[in-house]
């Protein structure tokens, strides 16, 4: 499994915007580009940082070159439109080596 993490910088006011186009781009990749999923998460000083994971690099190398449906490309245009980019970046891509999260079902 192949790990891409970024930090996204997004522009004073539109972090709800970010967010929302975030979630819908991501399930998109999911869709049409074969990554596994991701996680957005914010640290302690406000910054955006996502964990995705892909079956392996190659996949992730490729999903640059696939475009989604035009739904789904408005939605990263929207993310896109809500960021610094200049400032946005990959931090860290990365093999995983040993997998031990889980995740545990609740009954309601």
């Amino acid at each position: 499994m192949f790990i891409a993490m970024y930090e996204f910088v997004v522009k004073a006011g539109l972090e709800e915007q970010f967010a929302s186009a975030w979630s819908k781009t991501t399930q998109g990749i999911y869709l049409f580009k074969g990554s596994l999923g991701s996680r957005l998460h914010r640290n302690k000083d406000g910054a955006f940082i996502a964990y995705a994971q892909w079956p392996d690099e190659q996949t992730y190398r490729n999903a640059s070159d696939i475009t989604m449906s035009d739904e789904y490309e408005q939605f990263r245009q929207s993310m896109l439109d809500s960021l610094n980019i200049e400032m946005t970046k990959v931090i860290c891509e990365m093999e995983v080596q040993i997998d031990l999260l889980h995740h545990k079902t609740t009954e309601a």
